[in-house]
């Protein structure tokens, strides 16, 4: 009896704060049918706060961001979004949209053909699918192996046999592509512009004489170098420089 009411009090601990994030869901999606968008954004950032993230809470907080007139966080929550769920729809077409509103026209630079076939390959399926091929794979492998070494007959064991290899195989590709992707090998650090307009500078320095361009809310950069206070980055077009951390937001 005791052992019972300790695994009942387990799946409380998991199934209440569950519950709580699906009421703060609820009420962040009233909020926004309701027009009170500020009402949305505190719910779905409720959620966010107490540990829990999806690519829908991602895309729902951009939305009310953008209705609220915030179109650097809106980007930022959209860019999130995609991150999450590599080429999902909804959220790809917003974040055009929104880029086409903001103030700097950045043209990016051709990319090199083999990074953008590295980064095909890394996002080719959304993570939670990704997950859960690799989880088959693995288990392939493993029930090949078990009727490979225990099975009487030996057809049966050459199935099993190809069985074992034919997960091992996948298991090494989505795998390697799940490692990647989780310890964001390879993958620039990158961030959106919250500030208005920010001073672009040669040196991580407030003198107004070292000043490059300008460049305002709602811009993608990437993040090469970290200082306490600044950041180095680079446009999408290729122009670097440095910039207050404070003025943006890591993807």
């Amino acid at each position: 009896m005791r052992a019972l009411v300790l695994v009942a009090v387990a799946l409380l601990a998991i199934v209440a704060p569950v519950r709580a994030q699906d009421e703060l869901v609820l009420q962040g999606n009233q909020h926004y049918q309701d027009g009170d968008y500020a009402g949305a954004v505190q719910a779905y950032q409720a959620v966010l706060t107490a540990g829990f993230e999806s690519t829908d809470l991602h895309y729902n907080l951009g939305n009310a961001y953008f209705k609220s007139g915030e179109l650097g966080r809106a980007i930022l929550e959209w860019e999130r979004a995609l991150t999450l769920r590599p080429g999902d729809p909804d959220a790809a077409a917003n974040l055009e949209l929104a880029r086409s509103l903001t103030t700097d026209d950045v043209e990016p630079l051709p990319r090199f053909w083999l990074l953008s076939v590295i980064s095909w390959w890394v996002d080719l399926l959304p993570r939670g699918p990704l997950i859960a091929a690799v989880a088959a794979a693995w288990l392939a492998l493993t029930a090949g192996l078990a009727v490979r070494i225990l099975a009487a007959g030996p057809a049966i064991r050459r199935g099993g046999g190809w069985l074992a290899i034919g997960g091992a195989a996948v298991s090494l590709v989505l795998g390697t592509n799940l490692a990647v992707r989780e310890l964001g090998i390879g993958r620039p650090e990158r961030a959106v512009i919250l500030a208005e307009a920010v001073p672009v500078r040669s040196a991580p320095t407030d003198d107004d004489n070292v000043t490059l361009f300008e460049i305002h809310e709602g811009t993608r950069v990437r993040v090469d170098r970290r200082t306490d206070a600044w950041a180095e980055v680079v446009l999408d077009d290729g122009k670097v420089g440095w910039v207050p951390s404070e003025a943006m937001e890591d993807i």
